[in-house]
């Protein structure tokens, strides 16, 4: 198979593919480069940094890791301390010794010299690189010689390798307000055609999410293309999301999922001369790298042992790898052929050959009519919808769920609630093996609430803005219906807000319990108060499914049967999916067909909001973890079955800001709930947080106008570019 070639774009295509191109349709022709050059092969180094010292002359504005002389925390690296350092390292089987750090001049060229020489005799066989053009040109300056001089006597001394950092954004505009005391981009990119000159291969970075604009993304890629087109010695181009959970700079907002996406993709279809893009899993979270590498991404980076600078800006920890082993799943989860290389992608023993080109995998294409019947607006039936959930490219249905989207929801808006959550009880003879929230009712930890204390923190949450509440929790063998009738009639005539509240599985509870019909139960309960009914316990419609994971839960026609109840007497409802038990495509297919044939029946469900199993802290065994693009496929499945539910809602709770955040390009309409306590997804362990000003700015960085709204999807507020977040 021959290398794949593109036509060039210009910088005035790439400017408007950046700011007016679907980020679907981005990441899939960004995907279809990288396919064609490397198919499913995805790559990634196991790798230790060594920092010489944090103190640094450079001071730059947008650096958390550098301190001044006198902190407490200021350190230097002595020869002696990395020989014990590189001690420990030996028996890590490295492909990479990272190396870089901040600049004084008590490290000169001989440190940096006997620091390789040492590197290369205690680590044979390990690349070591790191060195930024900024530290070399520096150092070369510190020592009276020049660049090449420096580089030269580094190389002799087993430096293999620029790492590509230093280079921020390029454009003046903005490298004399973010990098005032740093070396001029020119001389970046001097330093980097001097080390291909040598032999050298380097890699180059690019810091966007500050202060720049997108013509200096731009501007900035047009020169590394330049460059590589003059001298063929970059290895990848690696965007890196500038970190504003650190000190610098003052910037409120690391760069979103979409962002990320958009600038990744965007860097594969324009330097169409550089073999690789890389992004860092140490700056982002997990299931956003997932769909990363099905946009134009084909290199992760690495496990960065003690990694410092990325932390000090404030990356998120909690993503980091620690072994080859751990990348590797991590990779053959998302379908990808894992290749563990050092960073200039030489040979690792064992490995796939990463230097033969691979031949594009056979697809079926008969999923391409069905979509364009999808565009046209036709309905599909259930074996449509399984050849597009097996065989379509996801990036495909998002492109058409975004179009489907715009037709269901018209105008600009992308809405939120301000919502709840409060737990009656963590009590529940349901033992429900997927769930990490209930116990039993003699375990210490048991707990119920009182009407009045339900009624008091419904108070409290309404006067902090709520307008929504969602009362549920466990079934307790002894909390009948007056304890619900009590719980809502006293938020009813107590405190302004809608009650959307109790699961499907709860009410059924409650009926048997009471010996009557679940119309009667419901009808009492809406005397009571409620107003709405949320989707849960759904789980998969399937049964064969519900009896493997909750077999005391109720089945799925009883889950069915009780939503036409609860349509039938005016009260509307959410549907929601939980999803990755282990269930096949065509039974979340069943799923959905059920909830659009109970739709097409009674117009009750206002939403549908689906969301992955958190196998965490459960008795349930999880066959396969759902990654981020397993999420966006469902979320355009979803947009695209359920052609007559209006709203399809994003679920961060499960999916993080990030990738949830993607799901408002893949035909979800809403951002779902700032909630202000969520107790059943955190027991799990999954725990991210968002606010209501972060709420608003992802919803504007993926492009739409923010709004808040209520439980019935009216408009509270709509946010313009003039308002900020509160």
């Amino acid at each position: 198979m021959s290398e794949y070639v593109q036509p060039r774009i210009t910088d005035e295509e790439a400017l408007d593919m950046l700011q007016n191109m679907s980020t679907a349709e981005l990441m899939g022709r960004a995907d279809a480069i990288r396919r064609a050059r490397h198919g499913n092969k995805t790559y990634y180094v196991h790798s230790h940094n060594l920092n010489p010292t944090n103190l640094c002359v450079v001071k730059c504005k947008l650096c958390s890791f550098w301190r001044p002389e006198n902190a407490a925390d200021a350190y230097i690296t002595s020869l002696e301390d990395a020989r014990k350092n590189l001690e420990k390292a030996q028996n890590w089987n490295l492909t990479d010794l990272h190396i870089v750090g901040g600049m004084i001049p008590e490290l000169d060229m001989k440190y940096y010299e006997d620091l390789f020489s040492l590197s290369r005799e205690m680590l044979p066989g390990v690349l070591l690189q790191g060195m930024t053009a900024v530290e070399i040109h520096w150092i070369a300056g510190n020592a009276g010689i020049t660049v090449r001089e420096c580089l030269e006597r580094l190389k002799a001394c087993g430096f293999g390798s620029i790492s590509g950092g230093g280079a921020e954004i390029f454009h003046p505009d903005v490298r004399k307000k973010i990098a005032t005391t740093k070396i001029l981009a020119q001389h970046w990119l001097d330093v980097h055609k001097t080390a291909h000159e040598l032999g050298l291969p380097t890699n180059a970075t690019m810091l966007f999410g500050h202060i720049e604009k997108d013509e200096h993304l731009i501007d900035h890629l047009s020169r590394l293309r330049e460059l590589q087109d003059e001298t063929g010695g970059f290895q990848a181009v690696i965007p890196l999301p500038f970190q504003a959970n650190g000190k610098a700079l003052g910037v409120k907002h690391t760069p979103s999922g979409d962002r990320q996406i958009r600038v990744a993709a965007l860097s594969r279809v324009y330097c169409d001369n550089f073999p690789h893009v890389r992004m860092l899993v140490n700056y982002m979270d997990r299931k956003l790298l997932g769909v990363l590498t099905h946009s134009g991404v084909d290199d992760i980076g690495g496990t960065s042992l003690d990694e410092r600078i990325a932390k000090e800006g404030g990356a998120p920890t909690s993503q980091k790898f620690f072994t080859a082993r751990e990348m590797e799943d991590f990779l053959a989860n998302l379908g990808h052929t894992p290749v563990l290389t050092n960073s200039v992608y030489e040979q690792v023993e064992g490995q796939p050959d990463v230097n033969a080109i691979p031949e594009a995998p056979t697809v079926s294409s008969r999923w391409k009519t069905i979509l364009d019947r999808v565009e046209a607006g036709e309905r599909i039936n259930a074996e449509d919808a399984a050849i597009l959930y097996d065989e379509a490219p996801f990036q495909e249905l998002g492109r058409v769920a975004d179009l489907r989207r715009r037709q269901a929801v018209p105008g600009d808006l992308a809405t939120y609630v301000f919502d709840k959550n409060l737990n009656t009880t963590n009590v529940c003879v349901v033992d429900c093996k997927f769930c990490a929230f209930y116990t039993k009712q003699e375990k210490d930890n048991a707990y119920v609430k009182s009407p009045e204390e339900i009624v008091e923190q419904v108070k409290a949450a309404a006067a902090a803005g709520a307008t929504q509440i969602l009362i549920q929790g466990g079934l307790h063998p002894e909390l009948k219906l007056e304890y619900y009738e009590a719980c809502l009639s006293g938020i009813r005539d107590n405190v302004d807000i809608w009650i959307h509240s109790l699961s499907p599985t709860e009410i059924e509870f409650m009926a048997k319990m009471e010996h009557i019909s679940i119309k009667e139960c419901l009808q009492r309960l809406k005397d009571a108060g409620l107003q709405s009914l949320p989707g849960g316990g759904a789980e998969i419609l399937n049964d064969e499914v519900r009896k493997r994971i909750s077999p005391k839960k109720t089945r799925s026609k009883a889950w069915l049967d009780l939503m036409e109840d609860a349509h039938s007497i005016g009260l509307k409802t959410t549907a929601t999916m939980v999803y990755g038990f282990g269930e096949t495509n065509e039974q979340r297919i069943e799923h959905f067909m059920k909830v659009r044939d109970l739709q097409d029946k009674t117009g009750g469900f206002t939403a549908f909001i689906p969301w992955s199993f958190s196998p965490d802290m459960t008795d349930l065994e999880c066959q396969r973890l759902q990654n981020g693009v397993d999420y966006l496929r469902l979320i355009a499945m979803a947009r695209i079955i359920l052609d007559n539910v209006p709203h399809l809602q994003a679920g961060w709770v499960t999916e993080g800001p990030d990738v949830s955040q993607l799901a408002l390009q893949f035909g979800a309409d809403d951002y779902g709930g700032v909630l202000m306590t969520e107790e059943v997804v955190s027991a799990t362990g999954v725990d991210y947080k968002v606010d209501e000003d972060l709420v608003v700015h992802l919803i504007r960085e993926a492009g739409w106008i923010p709004s808040q709204r209520t439980t019935q999807y009216d408009t509270i507020k709509v946010y313009d570019e003039e308002m900020t977040g509160a």
